[in-house]
């Protein structure tokens, strides 16, 4: 590279590139080559696993949506490997991505929780999103209901069961499933969907069968990985779909201190024993109703209801009933632990909202959900590699005070924007100069002064503003 001058080469420097301080500053801190030799990632074609995963790290804070667009760009430089390499690491069903996934969480809370302790507010959280998808082709593609949609709900793609950790100030991801739901209504799409002969027993295939598993049966699963890999928490939090009493009764099992539970929960046709006498959650309302003992909470502006049950087989919970304000409908809320209050309840309740802002920030900034490659291995590795930036981000956020990614990503734009525009002028100017040099050697004169009245020297002038300031100057502007 040219020699840049002084202010070009204090931008490069004091302000420098952000992916350089996230992608190699974070990595190392992270030992990113340790932790995939650790899990069981192996050499491929020349190229270490943990040089291809960076490169597959860094698409999102370049701004770019694919591997196709990388090699596109003018940023293709940063790579010597070819794009192929890249997709047969994506598509290889042998490489142990989960293992990898938990292993950066844990790194993230041993570099932020030495002393591992367990914060009051401090939860496990498990929802789902949906990742719609355009190809009928992609391998085990489904129709999945998104409930944003309404009526029409059902579209193409895949939904993503996510379990992450909320440790009282960051939240992260440990653990996914891809689920599929409702089959493709012809067979003639349903012949032409990919397909890929598997090793029974590699990851891939794990992950294949997961796929058509219950997601209460996946989460479950996950939880329990979590907790053998020494993750901690005070709750649980899920939503309706995960209040199962065999899901319930799981979790107040698991691990040396059970964790109690804090979810929304269906006005079904389960029982609770309450005064002796086995109700279901509209006969207990009623119940409650007759005795007059509704509250109402002035901060929340909400009226509830609050009773200790006996739920079989799980032991003593506590029931809330909450009307909200402009909602006439009453929502059922069940808490294991039985000390808490109705405002604690809810404050730890809404903790769970921390997975949807996940969800929102990696799908608008981490390009989560948008691969649409027919290999359903390549679908697990995109979703593990933006889980594992968002991870790096999550510390470096931490590390530097940004509150949200919208902050970091509008400082690596601008960062990106200027390194770029410096390069470029540097680069232009260099051109320019030897134009210049060129025309004064041309013309015979020696004499500076005596140049600038010149013939030769409004040619350049005029080559300098039209070429320079107006299409230049534009183009930049275009690809920034």
């Amino acid at each position: 590279m040219r020699k840049p001058i002084k202010e070009i080469e204090d931008v490069l420097q004091n302000h420098g590139y952000s992916i350089d301080t996230i992608i190699l500053n974070v990595m190392k801190t992270f030992k990113l080559k340790t932790l995939c030799s650790r899990v069981g990632f192996r050499k491929q074609d020349g190229y270490s696993t943990s040089e291809i995963i960076s490169i597959m790290l860094m698409l999102p804070l370049m701004l770019l949506s694919s591997i196709h667009a990388f090699y596109k760009s003018e940023f293709q430089k940063v790579a010597v490997m070819k794009k192929d390499t890249i997709y047969r690491l994506k598509n290889n069903e042998k490489m142990p991505w989960r293992p990898l996934l938990l292993a950066f969480a844990k790194q993230f809370q041993h570099l932020v929780n030495p002393q591992k302790e367990v914060a009051d507010k401090s939860a496990f959280i498990l929802d789902d999103t949906t990742f719609t998808k355009t190809g009928r082709r992609i391998e085990q593609i489904s129709r999945v209901f998104d409930h944003v949609a309404g009526r029409k709900g059902h579209k193409l793609g895949f939904k993503d069961l996510t379990l992450g950790l909320f440790d009282g100030k960051s939240f992260n991801p440990l653990d996914f499933t891809l689920q599929a739901e409702k089959r493709l209504k012809k067979a003639r799409h349903r012949k032409e969907q990919y397909r890929k002969q598997r090793n029974s027993k590699s990851c891939g295939a794990k992950r294949i069968r997961e796929c058509h598993v219950s997601k209460i049966t996946n989460g479950l699963a996950m939880l329990k990985r979590a907790v053998k890999q020494g993750f901690r928490a005070k709750y649980v939090l899920v939503d309706s779909w995960f209040s199962s009493h065999e899901f319930i009764q799981t979790v107040r099992g698991l691990g040396k201190e059970p964790m109690h539970l804090i979810c929304g929960i269906r006005q079904d046709a389960r029982y609770y024993t309450y005064h002796e006498e086995s109700l279901n959650a509209h006969e207990l309302h009623k119940v409650l109703k007759s005795e007059g003992t509704e509250k109402r909470c002035r901060k929340r502006n909400t009226r509830y209801y609050e009773v200790v049950v006996d739920y079989e087989g799980i032991g003593k919970v506590k029931l809330f009933y909450c009307r909200f304000p402009y909602q006439k409908k009453w929502r059922l809320f069940l808490s294991t632990d039985t000390s808490l209050g109705f405002l604690s309840m809810l404050e730890i309740y809404s903790v769970r909202w921390t997975i949807e802002v996940f969800f929102k920030e990696a799908k608008q900034y981490l390009k989560l959900g948008t691969c649409q490659s027919r290999d359903f291995d390549a679908q697990i590795a995109h979703v593990t590699t933006c889980y594992l930036l968002y991870i790096l981000l999550a510390y470096f956020r931490r590390v530097n005070a940004y509150e949200s990614l919208d902050g970091l990503f509008a400082t690596i734009k601008d960062d990106l924007i200027e390194k770029n525009m410096a390069e470029r002028l540097w680069e232009m100017f260099d051109e320019l100069l030897q134009v210049v040099i060129d025309g004064i050697a041309k013309s015979g004169i020696i004499d500076i002064l005596e140049f600038k009245n010149s013939v030769e020297y409004q040619y350049l002038k005029e080559l300098f503003e039209n070429s320079f300031l107006n299409n230049q100057l534009k183009n930049v502007e275009k690809a920034s």
